[in-house]
């Protein structure tokens, strides 16, 4: 929304993004109900289909649960709208035209912009806020997996990396970040140990092995 908003206000046509194709999260809509379009142009794309599909299945989570329905709610609208429906007249990757090296990235930021990393993960990749240590932690205990997976999997796919490098990768980026999920629990006024419970209690995705 904020860079929209940027946008409109300089006059500025082209949109410079730092996103990855191996960021691809199709599991996200996934849960919705909506399949993944192995040819679309950006991640970020959807078809006319997939845009209704999405707040049809929330609007029925929403009657299944009116908990849902919060003072979040205008905000949640104004980024899927950002997202998903105004229109781009340029819209450029940095790394459709520079490879994406994790260990050149993280020398450079650390090196040359004394990036501050966060304090319960070596990983450079998802640490902006505490919403993603969060949202991680629901996907890993209901679902068995994390955008990390998904990261890895596609680094896979590309050659990048071999598959024992990737399971050793995200045996350490899926533990629970803790420290950063209190530290977003206590900004945004909710009670952490509920929270956490909550979740654990939810209905798994996944067999057990053996059950």
């Amino acid at each position: 929304v904020h860079v929209n908003n940027i946008r409109r206000q300089t006059g500025i046509h082209c949109d410079i993004w730092m996103e990855n194709k191996l960021e691809n999260t199709d599991f996200k809509a996934g849960f919705a109900g909506i399949k993944p379009n192995f040819e679309k142009e950006r991640i970020d794309k959807q078809s006319t289909l997939a845009k209704l599909k999405m707040p049809l299945y929330y609007a029925r989570n929403f009657l299944v649960n009116p908990a849902y329905i919060n003072p979040s709610i205008p905000d949640t609208y104004s980024a899927f709208k950002a997202y998903y429906m105004e229109p781009r007249e340029v819209y450029l990757l940095l790394f459709d035209f520079v490879p994406w090296n994790e260990e050149e990235i993280g020398r450079t930021l650390i090196g040359e912009y004394n990036w501050e990393l966060a304090p319960d993960t070596e990983s450079t990749w998802r640490i902006g806020d505490g919403t993603a240590a969060f949202y991680n932690y629901i996907y890993y205990t209901v679902a068995g997996f994390t955008e990390f997976d998904t990261f890895r999997s596609n680094q896979i796919r590309e050659g990048m990396i071999g598959r024992e490098e990737a399971l050793k990768a995200v045996d350490e980026e899926n533990r629970p970040r803790f420290e950063s999920m209190k530290w977003y629990f206590d900004t945004i006024g909710v009670d952490m140990e509920r929270a956490v419970n909550v979740i654990n209690a939810m209905p798994r995705l996944y067999r057990q092995r053996g059950r």
